[in-house]
Protein backbone atom coordinates (compact mmCIF):
# COMPACT_ATOMS: atom_id res chain seq x y z
CA UNK A 1 0.00 0.00 0.00
CA UNK A 2 1.77 3.70 -0.99
CA UNK A 3 2.11 6.05 1.90
CA UNK A 4 -0.55 8.22 0.73
CA UNK A 5 -3.33 5.44 0.30
CA UNK A 6 -1.99 4.58 4.64
CA UNK A 7 -1.92 7.99 5.29
CA UNK A 8 -5.34 8.46 4.20
CA UNK A 9 -6.64 4.82 5.82
CA UNK A 10 -5.30 6.17 9.20
CA UNK A 11 -7.11 9.62 8.81
CA UNK A 12 -10.53 7.55 8.41
CA UNK A 13 -9.95 5.30 10.83
CA UNK A 14 -9.57 8.04 13.19
CA UNK A 15 -11.87 10.17 12.16
CA UNK A 16 -14.56 7.24 12.39
CA UNK A 17 -13.30 6.72 16.26
CA UNK A 18 -14.30 10.68 16.67
CA UNK A 19 -17.40 10.21 15.09
CA UNK A 20 -18.46 7.56 16.41
CA UNK A 21 -17.79 9.20 19.67
CA UNK A 22 -18.17 13.18 19.94
CA UNK A 23 -21.10 12.40 17.29
CA UNK A 24 -22.68 9.61 17.45
CA UNK A 25 -25.54 11.21 19.05
CA UNK A 26 -26.16 13.55 15.87
CA UNK A 27 -26.40 10.57 13.52
CA UNK A 28 -29.34 7.90 13.29
CA UNK A 29 -27.72 5.33 12.59
CA UNK A 30 -24.00 3.78 12.20
CA UNK A 31 -24.03 3.43 8.65
CA UNK A 32 -24.53 7.11 8.24
CA UNK A 33 -21.77 7.56 10.90
CA UNK A 34 -19.44 5.41 8.48
CA UNK A 35 -20.79 6.42 5.15
CA UNK A 36 -19.56 10.11 6.76
CA UNK A 37 -15.98 9.03 7.78
CA UNK A 38 -15.48 7.24 4.39
CA UNK A 39 -16.66 10.50 2.10
CA UNK A 40 -14.72 12.78 3.86
CA UNK A 41 -12.13 10.71 2.85
CA UNK A 42 -13.27 10.43 -0.68
CA UNK A 43 -13.11 14.03 -0.57
CA UNK A 44 -9.61 14.76 0.81
CA UNK A 45 -7.89 12.26 -1.43
CA UNK A 46 -9.75 14.31 -4.53
CA UNK A 47 -8.43 16.73 -3.54
CA UNK A 48 -4.86 16.37 -1.69
CA UNK A 49 -2.25 18.23 -2.54
CA UNK A 50 2.06 18.35 -2.05
CA UNK A 51 2.94 21.37 -0.79
CA UNK A 52 6.59 22.51 0.29
CA UNK A 53 9.32 20.55 1.21
CA UNK A 54 7.13 17.77 0.17
CA UNK A 55 4.25 18.20 2.77
CA UNK A 56 0.84 16.65 2.41
CA UNK A 57 -1.73 19.47 2.18
CA UNK A 58 -5.60 18.67 3.27
CA UNK A 59 -8.14 20.50 1.15
CA UNK A 60 -10.01 22.90 4.31
CA UNK A 61 -13.38 23.29 3.42
CA UNK A 62 -15.64 21.20 3.20
CA UNK A 63 -19.41 20.56 2.23
CA UNK A 64 -21.28 17.63 3.35
CA UNK A 65 -24.49 16.74 1.96
CA UNK A 66 -27.10 14.54 3.64
CA UNK A 67 -30.60 13.88 3.20
CA UNK A 68 -32.91 16.60 3.95
CA UNK A 69 -34.74 15.80 6.78
CA UNK A 70 -31.09 14.98 8.26
CA UNK A 71 -29.63 18.20 7.23
CA UNK A 72 -32.26 20.45 8.58
CA UNK A 73 -31.48 19.13 12.04
CA UNK A 74 -27.64 19.36 11.95
CA UNK A 75 -28.24 22.50 10.24
CA UNK A 76 -29.98 24.04 13.70
CA UNK A 77 -27.56 22.16 15.97
CA UNK A 78 -24.83 24.71 16.51
CA UNK A 79 -22.35 22.73 18.41
CA UNK A 80 -22.35 20.27 15.16
CA UNK A 81 -19.90 21.90 12.76
CA UNK A 82 -17.76 22.77 15.68
CA UNK A 83 -17.43 19.31 16.40
CA UNK A 84 -17.00 18.17 13.08
CA UNK A 85 -14.48 20.54 11.99
CA UNK A 86 -12.42 19.48 15.58
CA UNK A 87 -12.55 16.01 14.59
CA UNK A 88 -11.49 16.84 11.20
CA UNK A 89 -8.59 18.30 12.36
CA UNK A 90 -7.43 16.14 14.83
CA UNK A 91 -7.56 12.87 12.55
CA UNK A 92 -5.79 14.49 9.94
CA UNK A 93 -3.10 16.35 12.27
CA UNK A 94 -2.39 13.22 13.85
CA UNK A 95 -1.87 11.68 10.22
CA UNK A 96 0.89 13.43 9.55
CA UNK A 97 -1.16 16.01 7.10
CA UNK A 98 -1.39 19.23 7.14
CA UNK A 99 -4.85 21.74 6.39
CA UNK A 100 -3.52 24.72 4.03
CA UNK A 101 -6.04 26.57 6.65
CA UNK A 102 -7.83 25.90 9.70
CA UNK A 103 -10.95 23.39 8.12
CA UNK A 104 -14.16 24.48 7.66
CA UNK A 105 -17.66 22.51 7.89
CA UNK A 106 -21.13 23.36 6.36
CA UNK A 107 -23.90 21.37 5.52
CA UNK A 108 -26.87 21.16 2.80
CA UNK A 109 -29.97 18.99 2.03
CA UNK A 110 -28.62 16.12 -0.85
CA UNK A 111 -29.83 17.81 -4.53
CA UNK A 112 -31.08 14.15 -5.28
CA UNK A 113 -34.44 14.03 -4.03
CA UNK A 114 -34.39 10.22 -3.48
CA UNK A 115 -30.80 10.16 -1.86
CA UNK A 116 -30.44 8.91 1.45
CA UNK A 117 -26.60 8.51 1.50
CA UNK A 118 -23.59 10.96 2.68
CA UNK A 119 -21.72 13.41 -0.33
CA UNK A 120 -19.15 15.16 0.34
CA UNK A 121 -17.19 17.96 -1.37
CA UNK A 122 -13.87 19.23 -0.79
CA UNK A 123 -11.84 22.36 -1.66
CA UNK A 124 -8.89 24.42 -0.86
CA UNK A 125 -9.49 28.33 0.08
CA UNK A 126 -7.85 30.37 -1.76
CA UNK A 127 -5.07 31.45 0.68
CA UNK A 128 -2.02 29.23 1.22
CA UNK A 129 -2.95 27.54 -1.94
CA UNK A 130 -0.21 29.46 -4.74
CA UNK A 131 2.76 27.26 -4.13
CA UNK A 132 1.00 23.69 -4.07
CA UNK A 133 0.83 21.13 -6.37
CA UNK A 134 -1.95 18.50 -7.37
CA UNK A 135 -1.38 14.96 -6.45
CA UNK A 136 -3.28 13.08 -9.47
CA UNK A 137 -5.55 10.47 -8.00
CA UNK A 138 -7.11 7.88 -10.33
CA UNK A 139 -10.31 9.32 -11.92
CA UNK A 140 -13.80 7.30 -11.62
CA UNK A 141 -14.71 7.27 -15.45
CA UNK A 142 -18.70 7.41 -15.95
CA UNK A 143 -20.62 4.91 -17.90
CA UNK A 144 -23.79 6.97 -18.20
CA UNK A 145 -26.49 5.45 -21.06
CA UNK A 146 -25.74 8.72 -23.07
CA UNK A 147 -22.47 10.81 -22.95
CA UNK A 148 -22.71 14.11 -21.97
CA UNK A 149 -20.47 17.06 -22.93
CA UNK A 150 -20.42 20.87 -22.51
CA UNK A 151 -19.59 22.57 -25.66
CA UNK A 152 -17.40 25.91 -24.31
CA UNK A 153 -17.54 29.20 -25.65
CA UNK A 154 -19.80 28.34 -28.77
CA UNK A 155 -16.40 27.14 -30.07
CA UNK A 156 -14.78 23.33 -28.28
CA UNK A 157 -16.34 20.47 -27.19
CA UNK A 158 -15.64 19.18 -23.81
CA UNK A 159 -16.57 15.96 -22.87
CA UNK A 160 -17.80 14.62 -19.39
CA UNK A 161 -15.96 11.54 -18.38
CA UNK A 162 -15.38 11.56 -14.96
CA UNK A 163 -17.16 11.46 -11.83
CA UNK A 164 -16.54 15.05 -10.03
CA UNK A 165 -15.32 17.85 -12.99
CA UNK A 166 -13.49 21.23 -11.43
CA UNK A 167 -14.14 24.58 -13.44
CA UNK A 168 -11.78 27.14 -13.48
CA UNK A 169 -9.07 29.27 -14.38
CA UNK A 170 -6.63 27.91 -12.09
CA UNK A 171 -4.45 24.96 -14.38
CA UNK A 172 -5.44 21.98 -12.09
CA UNK A 173 -9.10 22.01 -12.64
CA UNK A 174 -10.32 19.67 -15.31
CA UNK A 175 -11.64 22.14 -17.53
CA UNK A 176 -9.90 25.24 -17.59
CA UNK A 177 -10.94 28.51 -18.51
CA UNK A 178 -8.07 31.46 -19.11
CA UNK A 179 -10.27 34.30 -18.14
CA UNK A 180 -9.93 36.82 -15.59
CA UNK A 181 -13.74 36.73 -14.78
CA UNK A 182 -13.63 32.86 -13.76
CA UNK A 183 -12.23 32.29 -10.12
CA UNK A 184 -9.42 30.13 -9.86
CA UNK A 185 -11.94 27.05 -8.53
CA UNK A 186 -15.05 28.31 -10.26
CA UNK A 187 -17.62 25.73 -10.17
CA UNK A 188 -18.03 21.93 -9.62
CA UNK A 189 -19.83 19.48 -11.59
CA UNK A 190 -20.59 16.31 -10.32
CA UNK A 191 -22.44 13.07 -11.37
CA UNK A 192 -24.51 11.25 -10.05
CA UNK A 193 -26.91 8.11 -11.01
CA UNK A 194 -26.49 9.14 -14.71
CA UNK A 195 -27.71 12.69 -13.55
CA UNK A 196 -25.07 15.68 -14.06
CA UNK A 197 -25.38 18.27 -10.69
CA UNK A 198 -23.10 22.08 -11.21
CA UNK A 199 -22.00 23.02 -7.82
CA UNK A 200 -20.86 27.08 -7.76
CA UNK A 201 -17.85 27.46 -5.10
CA UNK A 202 -18.07 30.23 -4.02
CA UNK A 203 -16.96 32.12 -7.15
CA UNK A 204 -16.74 35.65 -7.02
CA UNK A 205 -18.74 36.04 -10.10
CA UNK A 206 -21.09 33.65 -9.82
CA UNK A 207 -22.84 30.30 -11.64
CA UNK A 208 -25.93 31.35 -14.01
CA UNK A 209 -28.22 28.14 -15.25
CA UNK A 210 -30.22 30.13 -18.13
CA UNK A 211 -29.86 33.02 -16.82
CA UNK A 212 -30.27 32.17 -12.95
CA UNK A 213 -27.68 32.45 -10.24
CA UNK A 214 -27.06 29.19 -8.44
CA UNK A 215 -25.56 27.11 -5.74
CA UNK A 216 -26.42 24.06 -7.25
CA UNK A 217 -28.16 22.70 -10.04
CA UNK A 218 -29.31 19.82 -11.83
CA UNK A 219 -28.53 20.23 -15.37
CA UNK A 220 -30.84 18.99 -18.68
CA UNK A 221 -30.04 19.05 -22.28
CA UNK A 222 -29.59 22.65 -23.56
CA UNK A 223 -29.41 24.52 -20.74
CA UNK A 224 -26.77 27.45 -20.45
CA UNK A 225 -24.31 27.17 -18.09
CA UNK A 226 -22.14 31.28 -17.71
CA UNK A 227 -19.27 30.48 -15.53
CA UNK A 228 -17.87 34.40 -14.91
CA UNK A 229 -19.56 35.41 -18.28
CA UNK A 230 -18.40 32.07 -20.24
CA UNK A 231 -21.02 30.32 -21.75
CA UNK A 232 -21.41 26.34 -21.46
CA UNK A 233 -23.91 24.82 -23.28
CA UNK A 234 -24.71 21.29 -21.92
CA UNK A 235 -25.48 18.64 -23.94
CA UNK A 236 -26.41 14.84 -23.92
CA UNK A 237 -25.74 12.31 -27.12
CA UNK A 238 -29.54 10.63 -27.26
CA UNK A 239 -29.76 6.78 -28.55
CA UNK A 240 -29.03 7.39 -32.78
CA UNK A 241 -25.72 9.62 -32.30
CA UNK A 242 -27.26 12.77 -32.46
CA UNK A 243 -26.54 15.29 -29.38
CA UNK A 244 -29.12 17.27 -27.92
CA UNK A 245 -28.62 21.09 -26.89
CA UNK A 246 -31.66 22.52 -27.99
CA UNK A 247 -33.86 21.73 -25.27
CA UNK A 248 -34.28 24.12 -22.05
CA UNK A 249 -36.30 22.72 -19.57
CA UNK A 250 -38.33 25.11 -16.96
CA UNK A 251 -36.75 23.56 -14.18
CA UNK A 252 -36.14 25.39 -10.60
CA UNK A 253 -31.91 26.25 -10.01
CA UNK A 254 -31.45 26.02 -6.13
Amino acid sequence: MSLLLTTLTRIESRLQTLIEGSLARLFPTYDIQKELAQQIVLAIQAEIRQGPKGKLLAPNLFTVFLPSEQALILQEDESFLALLSMSLSQAVRESGVTFAAPPSVKVLANPEQAASGVQVIAQFSLVGTEKTSTLHMPHTSVKPDRSAFLIVNGTRMFPLEQTVTNIGRQKNNHLVIDDERVSRQHAQLRATHHQFIIFDLGSAGGTFVNGVKIAQCPLYAGDVISIGGVPLVFGVENEDGLDQTQEFPNHPAT
